[in-house]
């Protein structure tokens, strides 16, 4: 997986990512999903992760 370059993400990226994730879950519970498929949904949920941290960590900067 690639590694963030982002400074603080924006809550649209975040969105898009859910957006995502979901059209892959959904071919997944409809079987139609390929290893790729299945690949890309993990990295997807890993990079979702490594957002909402970085978004919770700049809230606690700011709270300070």
């Amino acid at each position: 997986m690639r590694e963030l370059d982002v400074e603080m993400p924006s809550q649209g990226l975040i969105e898009t990512l859910r957006e995502r994730i979901a059209e892959l879950e959904y071919l997944e519970a409809r079987g139609a999903a390929t290893p790729d498929t299945c690949e890309m949904l993990v990295e997807l949920h890993e990079l979702l992760d490594k957002l909402q941290t970085m978004l919770s960590e700049q809230a606690g900067w700011t709270l300070h």
